[in-house]
């Protein structure tokens, strides 16, 4: 009694160790497959409930036309669980000898199977408890021929159909077997095609035909924006850019997996998580549960020619880069693409001129290159973002600045891109151009109050002291008392007084003595302000003040200028 329990859990687990009792379609349809069939045939036929009850009787056919069983694989392989001949043959998909027992997921009230082999032929009914009866008929059978029987209201007929339809689509879409998909309510069921001709089932319906047999199975594709396709022996490889990931890998066009879980890829989810891929080879196998791939040595191989596809596949993202960029059309979902695989491979940096093949578009989308941008941000220590209509971003474009578009995308390639060079990092510093330069107004010494024009000359000659003529000073406005309070006290320019660059600690600055430097004072910068009210009183210590905080504005710290400026101020103050 013990072991009959044992026996029976362990057919319930058999029975039900699928997610979707759906999945029984997929086992059966394996099985066709294993038996060498040129073609598997799915439909239904539903008999409407009889006067007075409330259930119809939905029958779900399984035809194949392959070996057929005889009665020693009937006993030894059909009704025996775990027995099973498949289990060193690769070839056979499915190996642990339980498919057929799924059948019985879906409760139905019967199970009928007509099969033949070596000239004999056999009809067994299971029943509901999983019990049957096995009888030798006369009546020929080409393969094996599966209907399950479930009472069912008609009202839950359509989304069973679309069930059957969902899940044959997903474990059957690539396999190399043709399978079909027929629903034949309202048809007479031996309105059948020609057996003889295995791929009959693929013609046209007969006229009149309310609907005849959908094709299950298509070519191997990929939904991709850009993708490349890879034959290696045994191995069929679809890869590209997708804006969901989805991973899918066949044996003999039957799904073992069709995942967005990046966790199935293992060790390789690093370098191909960002991709999307099909990849079909008879050396992949599921788990028991078909929940994954089993990763052993054959797993990995594939993986391998997936790794390849994929520096193929980055090779012609650069190729299409650059030809929509020259074609002017939106690069935008290149550049995020080219994004994730800089973030995923280390080895991006040995593709031959990378940053000269990289193609962006400015923001009159001219065509300009990574390795142009990158030469640019040595120069003004940031990639410039277009900071709008007006002089500012005229006086840039007249001094041929590079402005780029403030686009998501751009920003993320500028961020995962490498930089030129062997020990450079990824530290590209992103901001808009007006953050980085000022246009103010400049304003001539001679239009200056008295006061405020002696202050500032006398600041300069502190300057000149101390630093030579390197340093010019002069004056802006910066909007008004308001605007002005919140700039810095000056800007650092060229001596020409066109572009000005706000404050930064942490940019390159030229020595003085190899180029000049123009200050422009914010007149209106309340330290300024203080400044002129306090020369009105005492001119040469002000003039200092003013001009010391000036040098430290401008980051020059060192002790021996101050002490030179320091000096010049004390001949003022001393009597002659």
């Amino acid at each position: 009694m013990a072991n009959s329990n044992l026996a029976q859990q362990a057919l319930n687990n058999l029975v039900n160790q699928f997610a979707r009792p759906m999945d029984f379609l997929r086992e059966l349809v394996q099985n066709s497959i294993d038996a060498g069939s040129p073609r598997v045939e799915v439909w239904l036929q539903f008999t409407p409930p009889k006067p007075g009850q409330r259930e119809g009787v939905l029958e779900i056919h399984v035809d194949d036309f392959g070996e057929g069983m005889d009665e020693k694989i009937i006993d030894e392989q059909l009704t025996r669980m775990f027995s099973s001949t498949k289990e060193d043959d690769l070839t056979k998909i499915g190996k642990f000898g339980i498919g057929f027992t799924s059948i019985f997921a879906i409760n139905p009230e019967a199970v009928l199977l007509h099969t033949g082999r070596h000239g004999e032929y056999w009809e067994l009914l299971f029943h509901a408890d999983r019990s049957f009866d096995k009888v030798r008929v006369d009546k020929p059978v080409d393969g094996t021929r599966i209907t399950l029987y479930k009472r069912m209201i008609e009202q839950d007929i359509e989304k069973f159909i679309r069930e059957c339809r969902w899940i044959l689509r997903y474990w059957c879409e690539h396999s190399n077997t043709p399978v079909t998909f027929w629903d034949r309510r309202g048809q007479q069921t031996d309105a059948v095609v020609d057996e003889s001709d295995p791929f009959a089932a693929f013609a046209a319906p007969a006229a009149g035909a309310v609907s005849g047999p959908e094709a299950v199975t298509r070519d191997l594709d990929l939904e991709a924006d850009l993708l490349v396709e890879v034959h290696e022996d045994t191995v069929s490889a679809l890869v590209g850019y997708a804006r969901q990931p989805r991973y899918g890998f066949y044996n003999g066009g039957l799904t073992l997996l069709n995942t967005r879980s990046a966790e199935t890829l293992g060790e390789y989810a690093d370098r191909l998580s960002h991709l999307s891929f099909k990849v079909k080879s008879d050396d992949l196998e599921h788990t028991l549960t078909r929940d994954n791939v089993i990763q052993d040595a054959h797993w990995h191989s594939v993986m391998r020619v997936v790794l390849r596809a994929a520096r193929t596949l980055q090779e012609r993202l650069l190729e299409t880069l650059e030809t929509t960029a020259q074609q002017k059309d939106d690069v935008r979902p290149w550049l995020r693409y080219l994004a994730r695989d800089c973030k995923a491979d280390p080895e991006v940096r040995q593709i031959e001129d990378l940053w000269g093949r990289v193609k962006l578009h400015d923001h009159n989308r001219a065509v300009v290159s990574l390795e142009a941008i990158d030469d640019q941000m040595s120069r003004s220590g940031a990639v410039l973002l277009d900071p709008g209509p007006g002089p500012l971003r005229a006086a840039l474009e007249e001094q041929d600045f590079i402005l780029l578009p403030d686009a998501a995308e751009v920003r993320e390639l500028l961020r995962e891109a490498p930089q030129d060079g062997l020990f450079v990092r990824n530290s590209r510093q992103i901001t808009s151009a007006d953050r980085i330069f000022v246009l103010p107004q400049l304003v001539s010494l001679d239009s200056l109050p008295n006061l405020e024009r002696a202050m500032i000359k006398r600041c300069q000659a502190l300057i000149h002291a101390s630093t030579g003529s390197r340093i010019e000073l002069k004056v802006g406005e910066y909007g008004g008392a308001e605007q002005a309070a919140s700039e810095a006290l000056a800007l650092d320019g060229p001596a020409d007084g066109a572009l000005f660059l706000r404050p930064d600690r942490g940019r390159f600055r030229w020595p003085l003595f190899l180029v000049r430097r123009c200050l422009l004072l914010n007149r209106h910068h309340p330290f300024y302000q203080a400044q002129l009210i306090a020369f009105s009183e005492e001119q040469t210590l002000a003039a200092y003040g003013l001009a010391s905080a000036l040098l430290h504005e401008d980051g020059i710290h060192r002790q021996r200028l101050f002490n030179k400026m320091l000096d010049a101020a004390v001949q003022e103050i001393l009597p002659r």
